[in-house]
């Protein structure tokens, strides 16, 4: 075992301070020493250097320089060190989000051996009278639980101050502020019939919203569709994948151009990944759907020779799955880009067969706000109205809950179909008739 040495240290001003150090394990072949200095006697240096030498033996360093980091830096060699190697990238960037907006701000600055759990519980109860929901909240809670997991796991820390620690949650005592929701809309036949009045056949996004309106897809799943994910001879459509955006600060101009035909395009580039809580899924398409994704098809088929050279190709780096059911291993991460082994054939795409894109979607919701005067409107309310009209007209839960893709009947009876429409209201007022 290294033995602890202790050296006086005199500086120009005639202050006189101690220092300890000891031998650690070399690197390289090179000769590495830990030390620590400003103790003000050799008792005070020799204490702390023989604590940081037990603890180096232990652990292979020293405890107390990793827990005398700010919270902020820690998570920062968290996301590093663990996040980044177990969690998708999306996860990932929505990590890095909330640190960034509420926790930094809040904890950040604290020392990582500092923080105590009255600390933690006071940050989750101020956001709780904060108004933000509770899935904000969980999410919070949830990366401070597993930053101090790791902490402990690695033997930075002894323990962990986040254990147990118990969050206010809805039907408690009522927060200082409204909490902040986002309604879950139903959209009704008359609005629809503006949206689809505003944005008709041939209009950039009008298949997007059909396909939204037709089918309750997500944003991400409707966007990454190609067109080998229709079965038109049994009316099928197969979910296989979704599209996310990545961003990417290091492109270059010449980069942008060539992927995006414009530098002034995002730092960035569109890939596929599985679909959200791997909802891989096959459904039924109705005749409406169907049809016009057989016109759209045609179109394709037709401007394609028609545009000749100047038709615009996508590609992928590797193969894309079209059977609908979850493959036995994860699909990499899989970019989209002007060039690459493999061509794909994306349903969203304009006439020259340019790539719509899931960022366009945001246009066209600014016009149904303004325009359309329809502010609670965004993609998602496609998918809530999609499974509330289904249950309208008496569809089995089960059927509901396969077509949407969740992993639970909880969420769909809870989030997408408990919206009180005429149509169930008078369905609940025929079976009262009857019964009486």
């Amino acid at each position: 075992m290294a033995e602890v040495h202790i050296r006086k240290r005199t500086y120009r001003n005639g202050k006189v301070s101690f220092e300890y150090y000891f031998e650690a394990a070399s690197v390289n072949g090179e000769r590495k020493r830990i030390s620590q200095s400003g103790f003000a006697t050799k008792t005070e240096a020799r204490t702390a250097g023989q604590k940081a030498l037990n603890d180096y033996e232990h652990t292979g360093m020293t405890i107390t320089k990793v827990s005398d980091i700010s919270y902020a830096d820690f998570l920062s060699q968290w996301l590093e060190e663990d996040v980044s190697h177990t969690c998708k990238e999306i996860t990932v960037e929505n990590y890095k989000k909330k640190i960034r907006l509420y926790i930094n701000p809040n904890l950040g600055d604290k020392r990582l051996k500092n923080i105590n759990k009255l600390d933690i519980r006071d940050f989750l109860e101020h956001m709780y009278d904060e108004g933000f929901s509770q899935n904000t909240i969980s999410v919070c809670k949830g990366i401070i639980t597993k930053s101090f997991d790791y902490a402990v796991d690695m033997q930075f820390l002894p323990f962990s101050p986040a254990v147990r620690i118990k969050s206010l949650k809805k039907g408690g005592r009522p927060p200082k502020k409204p909490t902040r929701t986002e309604p879950h809309v139903y959209i009704t036949q008359d609005r629809f019939s503006e949206i689809f009045k505003r944005f008709p056949e041939g209009t950039p996004n009008h298949v997007a919203l059909m396909l939204g309106y037709h089918c309750g897809l997500r944003l991400g799943e409707t966007f990454g569709l190609v067109w080998e994910d229709v079965d038109f001879e049994n009316k099928l459509l197969k979910i296989n994948r979704q599209v996310q955006w990545k961003s990417d600060n290091s492109r270059t101009k010449n980069d942008k151009l060539e992927n995006n035909d414009s530098n002034a395009a995002g730092n960035g580039f569109w890939y596929f990944s599985e679909p959200k809580y791997q909802s891989y899924r096959i459904i039924n398409l109705d005749d409406e759907i169907l049809a016009l994704l057989q016109r759209e098809k045609a179109k394709r088929e037709k401007a394609e020779p028609y545009y000749d050279e100047h038709f615009v190709r996508y590609y992928v780096e590797h193969p894309l799955q079209f059977s609908g059911k979850e493959p036995k291993t994860q699909p990499p991460q899989n970019k989209i880009s002007s060039t690459g082994p493999i061509e794909i054939h994306l349903i969203n795409s304009r006439e020259d067969g340019s790539y719509i894109t899931a960022r366009t979607m945001q246009h066209t919701s600014s016009i149904i706000h303004h325009n359309l005067t329809f502010s609670e409107f965004d993609y998602h309310s496609l998918r809530h109205t999609h499974a509330t009209m289904l249950s309208e007209q008496g569809a089995p839960l089960q059927y509901i809950q396969k077509r949407l893709g969740h992993k639970k009947e909880k969420v769909t009876t809870e989030v997408y179909t408990n919206h009180l429409t005429d149509a169930i209201k008078q369905q609940g007022n025929n079976i009262l008739n009857a019964m009486f």
